[in-house]
């Protein structure tokens, strides 16, 4: 049987879009760029966008 890191192999895949968003920009390409839109004041939802902010500060994506 083989254990799987989920949190490092989830850090190693960040890493990876981090130098390939990072490679765009020094390229002078445009970047992704992540649109959130919340309907209401869902607590859960509030949370899963701040989650996947802090994943695109983490890898160079832009957010709104």
């Amino acid at each position: 049987m083989i254990l799987l890191d989920g949190k490092k192999v989830s850090n190693d895949i960040k890493d990876e879009i981090a130098a390939e968003v990072q490679k765009m920009k020094d390229r002078g390409e445009k970047v992704p760029h992540l649109a959130a839109v919340l309907v209401g004041d869902d607590g859960a939802s509030l949370t899963y966008v701040g989650s996947k902010v802090r994943s695109c500060e983490r890898v160079g994506v832009e957010s709104t």
